[in-house]
């Protein structure tokens, strides 16, 4: 209760000072792994987080499912300048499909 008050605060002094409205984002674009666009399933909440995940200099994209924990690792075959998603696997913990522990 107390972070969403003050996330509210903060917004409320964004808006008033204007800083709020000189923030010019890019337009969206559907982000494509493999050829075919990224998918987290029905229940959404995806959690992506850009990295290098493999140690190969690469920044890797990384997805993590609200539903189940599952963490999706989406290898860039690319450069950091013109990314090439391959396919996306399930990160592995020892197990056949590793989780994420969620709440």
């Amino acid at each position: 209760m107390k972070l969403e008050k003050i996330s509210l605060i903060i917004m409320s002094v964004l808006l008033l000072t204007g800083i709020a409205n000189a923030i010019d984002f890019a337009e969206p674009v559907r982000i494509e792994a493999a050829g075919k666009p990224v998918d987290t399933g029905n229940v959404g909440h995806a959690a992506p987080f850009v990295c290098d995940f493999d140690g190969d200099g690469v920044k890797d994209l990384l997805v993590g499912e609200f539903s189940g924990g599952v963490l999706w690792i989406y290898k860039n075959e690319g450069t950091n300048s013109k990314p090439k998603l391959g396919e996306g696997v399930k990160f592995k913990d020892g197990k056949p499909d590793g989780t994420v522990p969620c709440g």
